[in-house]
């Protein structure tokens, strides 16, 4: 359970700042980029949660202590969201949007890692795949909002 718990600190305080970039982006009005977040960092926290279950996955952990680690880890988001909204100034919006882009940056750069490090060529199918249908989600969400 230390494991789980110890990354689930660590995710909270990630996700924190992509809180603030999305109440930073709300504050400045853009629609599109705040929807574009949003969505972005919903499909990112998805496997958040894989990374905080599986040092628990074979332990019979009460079903609270599961909920206890996915809110240390998801509600930092909500609070940086609150904070970046409504503590707007344009200084603020620059700070809160920059640690959005540091942990975007951060996120690429554990993947680049991990793909250098299993020698993996990147130029795969699933890899130029998994690109194509990103940017076409970010395509679409650009032409819905």
């Amino acid at each position: 359970f230390a494991i789980g718990l110890m990354i689930a600190i660590g995710i909270g305080l990630h996700n924190l700042g992509e809180g603030l970039a999305i109440g930073a982006a709300i504050g400045l009005g853009q629609v599109a980029l705040s929807t574009f977040l949003i969505v972005g960092f919903a499909l990112h926290n998805t496997t958040e949660g894989i990374a905080i279950a599986s040092p628990i996955a074979k332990t019979k952990s009460p079903i609270f202590k599961i909920i206890i680690l996915g809110l240390i880890a998801g509600a930092p988001t909500i609070l940086g969201t609150w904070i970046g909204g409504f503590f707007y100034s344009p200084y603020t919006a620059i700070i809160f949007l920059s640690m959005g882009a540091g942990a975007i940056f951060q996120v690429m750069l554990i993947i680049l890692k991990w793909l250098y490090q299993s020698e993996q060529k990147l130029v795969q199918t699933s890899i130029v795949s998994g690109v194509g249908v990103g940017m076409l989600i970010m395509y679409i969400t650009s032409i819905l909002v």
